[in-house]
């Protein structure tokens, strides 16, 4: 867990979307709870030890849950950057530079694709 703090702090420094930054966030209070929980059972008493897993159990539907929603506001930023795109592109009256901006449409929507198939295997 202290790893996936890591990363999404990471993530988090990194982010200038305001959209993403509340979906890291969420994510990062979800797994700090979850950890907190786990901290709370070790120094349970047995009386208490099974409230508290069912806690867990409910933390870790939350971080999955706000994992999801992390990643649809990816999938949702990489459209906004491809319409912007395309609308520079239909805006442009230069030649050069609308090559320019295809080029970089192309690239894009190859981080996209790329992004999906990341999505899929980490499912698999």
């Amino acid at each position: 867990m202290k790893a996936k703090i890591a990363a999404v702090k990471k993530a988090l420094a990194k982010t200038k979307s305001p959209e993403k930054k509340r979906a890291l966030v969420a994510q990062l209070k979800a797994i700090k709870r979850v950890v907190a929980l786990r901290k709370a059972l070790s120094k349970a008493p047995l009386a208490k030890k099974a409230a508290i897993l069912a806690k867990i159990v409910k933390a870790r539907a939350a971080v999955k849950k706000a994992a999801a929603k992390v990643v649809k506001v990816n999938l949702k930023i990489d459209a906004k950057k491809l319409a912007k795109i395309k609308a520079k592109i239909a805006a442009a009256t230069d030649p050069k530079r609308k090559k320019a901006l295809k080029a970089q449409l192309k690239a894009q929507k190859k981080v996209a694709v790329l992004r999906k198939q990341l999505l899929k295997a980490s499912k698999a």
